[in-house]
Parts: C-alpha cells; structure tokens; sequence
C-alpha cells in the first residue's frame, strides 16, 4: 500500500471512540506524522513515527517515515542503525537500501552510497523512493541520470501522491530546476494546502526565479508554521531581492 492510500488531506475527522475520544491508533498517528512532516517538523514526525512502530511493527511505511525523518535532523549513522532494524522485519527491502544510500550520501560517505543505492535498484519491487534515493545520491555528480530518476520515480507512484512529488521537487530544487519544481510543487499545494514545507519549496523556487509571487508563497508558509525561522529569513530575503531588481531592472 502507498503512502497516499493512507493519508487523508482535508479536513476528516479522525474515528472516534463512543464517548467522542479520538481513537489514538497506529493509522491515527502515522497521518499525524506525516502533518508534521508536511508542516517540516521533522522532530515531531519522528516521535509520532516511532510510536506508530510501537503500536504496529509491520506497518513498513512508518518504519520509512522513521528514518526519513532522521535523515532530515542530520541523524545519519541513526537513520543507518534504524534501517538496519527494519531490515529484520523487512529482509531485503529496496526501500531500506535506498535510505542508507541517502544517510551516507548527506554525510559525505559516497562510495558506500552508490554501493546501497545499486544494491537497492536491483531488487525486486523498487519503489518510487528508491529512484528518488537513486537521484539525489548522483545529484553530487552532477548526473544527468539524476533527473532521469526523478522522472522514473514519478512515473512509478500514484501521479496524487503528494509526498513522493514533494519530495521530487525539492531534489529538482537542490539541482537548480526551479521552473520544472515549481510544476510539482503547484500540485502539492493545491492537494495539501496547509503543507508549510510545499510553499516554502514553492516561495523558494520563485524566489531564485525572480518570479513576484515568491512573496505570497513563503507569506503563506510563515501563517502556516509562525515559528519556522529559516522561512522567515527566506520571505525577508524575498523581499529583499524584489526590491533589488525593481531599482536595478533585474
């Protein structure tokens, strides 16, 4: 099951217990999890992935949810031990290669990244994070496979599926693509509005762009996550650059 069959992106209420007490289960928290990872809380996705796996150690998504989140707190050898953890339950997991792939690739360990990233494109049922992996790990060799990746692991997921599309963009982001980014990154936030992490993506490709609506998007990331300090340096840097190429025709 993708991830999207899972998560629900509008305004559903939660189930409910008969005395109206939400039901606090391994689904309940792991949509909780990936709000957060959408706002970019990245620690707050952490604690409720992990206890997701407290509650159902099968539930492989939330084991990757885990490890994505450390990989983004620059948890690199925790992402790696955790991994290997899910690799009892899930032997052989293309997934769980691809992310070791990833921890080593952020943390500047490249040989033993293209070495995961190669063991994980040659199992069997490769996921579309697996070609996301695959890309970012030759983003460093400024391979043009990167982007042929990128568009294998779009071609593999549900096109709805905003989280494997985010992710998309933000590696479409670090190679420079703005215009191409910024197309995904408009489908994010039409399916998840209230994704502070999408607009801030979105505010940031415009803004590299020159585009006059980065101000509007990364505004809108800062209502959404008011204590987000990096988006709002971003949306002053945004303003800052408009003033610039107003004065100087930029």
């Amino acid at each position: 099951m993708d991830r999207f069959t899972r998560l629900e992106f509008g305004d559903s209420k939660p189930k409910k217990r008969p005395g109206g007490e939400p039901v606090r289960d391994a689904e309940y928290l792991y949509k909780k999890a990936y709000q957060y990872w959408f706002a970019a809380d990245f620690e707050l996705a952490l604690r409720n992935f992990s206890r997701v796996i407290e509650e159902d150690s099968s539930f492989f998504n939330a084991w990757s949810g885990q490890i994505v989140a450390l990989i983004e707190l620059g948890e690199y050898p925790e992402a790696i031990l955790w991994a290997d953890k899910a690799l009892e339950f899930f032997p052989e997991h293309s997934e769980l290669f691809a992310l070791k792939a990833v921890s080593y690739s952020r943390d500047a360990k490249y040989e033993k990244a293209i070495a995961f990233s190669d063991n994980a494109v040659s199992k069997e049922n490769v996921t579309p994070r697996v070609w996301l992996s695959r890309a970012e790990v030759l983003l460093h060799r400024k391979s043009a496979v990167a982007e042929n990746c990128i568009s294998k692991a779009m071609k593999n997921c549900a096109q709805q599926d905003p989280v494997i599309k985010l992710e998309a963009a933000r590696l479409l982001r670090r190679k420079r693509k703005y215009s191409k980014a910024i197309q995904f990154l408009n489908d994010v936030v039409q399916k998840v509005p209230k994704s502070a992490l999408a607009w801030y993506e979105l505010g940031c490709c415009q803004s590299k762009m020159g585009l006059p609506q980065a101000k509007v998007s990364l505004e809108q990331c800062c209502l959404l996550r008011p204590d987000w300090i990096e988006a709002k340096k971003e949306f002053k840097r945004a303003g800052k650059r408009g003033i610039f190429r107003r004065l100087f025709g930029g």
